[in-house]
């Protein structure tokens, strides 16, 4: 039995799909599961998953039905027989060595319940411009939030704690939110994920997570976390449409990271 899934829920991700997936197969930790979780696409998404069922790690699940990626989320840890679980997105590229240092990491400090890591941004070229956090050595510091693709936790903590589905495009904030003060949060803060920030009408993804923002807030109206995050998402959304009318939204994104990188492109995968 492999240590560990790692699980990449799909819709309509034809461009980078295939090397999010080469990315994960190409890991030096070899010992893992790779669930390939359909939803509903209508494009050649499927058709690029089932291209690698040869690999005997591989397995892709197809319902052909569109429930959403918070739904999707809920549903794979029953579908994980292996004692750890790593979140990946479909967009994004594994750093080669991702799940043999989380898995060291896990290991050597069994007191961590959910465990993320530091990110490279990249753009649509792949070209790395931005690491999240502005440390990179190999230490581990406490967090209570995660860049969502990164987490590695063990898939008894995702059955006893899942995704509230209608904080609609927030479901993993909430989660994070919800679960900090009660678990062991931790991030290695080297960068171990290539995460794609695209910054071209960003403010729409904000504006589509209103009605999950209003949501939580109704749900956790006592709480003052709840209302400084909802707070700092609205303000957000607002500046990526004004810096969107200006043309200068790709400012936002690169203010996302601690660290800015003259764009270099790093090869991911063999």
């Amino acid at each position: 039995m492999p240590e560990v899934t790692i699980a990449i829920p799909f819709y309509n991700a034809e461009e980078y799909l295939e090397m999010a997936i080469l990315s994960v197969l190409s890991q030096t930790f070899e010992d893992f599961t790779l669930l390939l979780i359909d939803d509903g696409s209508t494009d050649s998404s499927l058709e690029i998953a089932k291209k690698y069922i040869a690999d005997k790690r591989v397995k892709v699940i197809s319902d052909g039905k569109n429930i959403n990626l918070g739904n999707r989320l809920n549903e794979i840890p029953s579908m994980t027989e292996t004692k750890f679980l790593a979140r990946m997105d479909a967009d994004d590229i594994m750093h080669p060595q991702r799940i043999e240092i989380q898995m060291d990491i896990l290991k050597n400090n069994p007191e961590i319940d959910v465990l993320g890591s530091n990110v490279y941004s990249i753009d649509e070229n792949n070209d790395v411009f931005g690491q999240r956090m502005t440390i990179s050595n190999d230490s581990i510091v406490t967090v209570k939030t995660f860049v969502h693709p990164t987490i590695i936790a063990k898939t008894e903590w995702f059955k006893n704690n899942p995704y509230d589905v209608s904080a609609l495009r927030v479901e993993d904030t909430e989660l994070w939110l919800r679960t900090y003060h009660q678990y062991t949060f931790k991030a290695t803060t080297k960068p171990l994920l290539f995460y794609r920030e695209i910054g071209d009408k960003y403010y729409k993804k904000y504006f589509k997570g209103f009605p999950g923002i209003f949501y939580i807030l109704k749900k956790h109206k006592l709480s003052l976390s709840y209302l400084i995050f909802s707070i700092k998402y609205f303000i957000s959304s607002f500046l990526y449409l004004i810096f969107n009318a200006i043309g200068v939204e790709h400012i936002l994104v690169e203010k996302r990271n601690g660290i800015k990188i003259n764009k270099k492109n790093y090869k991911y995968y063999i």
